[in-house]
């Protein structure tokens, strides 16, 4: 019969420093407060990094890919406006444009997972599928996801774009040297 080791005393505070140099944890619901303070700042359709977010809130990564799941699932519907993932950032917005472009990419994304779904792990059992119900209900019901997402990307090409105000086209400023070769 072995005896459990005993740690030592310098095992025991080596411990108890890695536990005091911990950041506490902080509550989801009021990091994402936080965050959405930060991009109603910024103000709406400003697009803003994770990088300046996650160190105006001091949030860690994982602390940041929570925080969104909580804005969308809560925070979104309370304030009325979108929380997009967009282009390099992230930003807020009820601009129908950004939001269609945002949902046709995120669906894009969804329809990619399925069939690889399909083509990675059910379809290579080929006919032996049909012996196995929960796999055939499985490709069963990601073929009709696949024909509905078929659907819905056909009827969005084919609607108009959602309707923008009209604004007045930007003028870049003359530097000095355009100035120069200009004269």
């Amino acid at each position: 019969m072995t005896m459990p080791t005993r740690t030592t005393t310098a095992e025991q505070k080596r411990k108890e420093v890695t536990r005091a140099r911990r950041t506490p944890p902080v509550p989801t619901q009021h990091l994402a407060e936080l965050a959405w303070d930060v991009f109603e700042k910024k103000g709406e359709d400003v697009i803003v990094p994770k990088e300046t977010v996650t160190s105006r809130i001091h949030a860690t990564e994982s602390q940041f890919a929570r925080l969104k799941g909580y804005i969308r699932d809560h925070v979104t519907m309370e304030k009325g406006k979108a929380f997009l993932s967009f282009r390099d950032g992230y930003l807020i917005t009820t601009d129908p444009n950004k939001i269609a472009e945002n949902v046709g990419w995120r669906l894009r994304r969804i329809t990619t997972e399925l069939r690889r779904l399909l083509s990675g792990w059910i379809n290579p059992l080929g006919e032996d599928v049909a012996n196995y119900e929960v796999l055939a209900m499985y490709q069963e019901e990601i073929g009709h996801m696949l024909r509905v997402s078929d659907r819905m990307r056909n009827l969005s090409l084919a609607m108009p774009k959602p309707v923008t105000t009209v604004k007045g086209k930007r003028r870049r400023r003359r530097t000095a040297a355009a100035n120069a070769r200009a004269t």
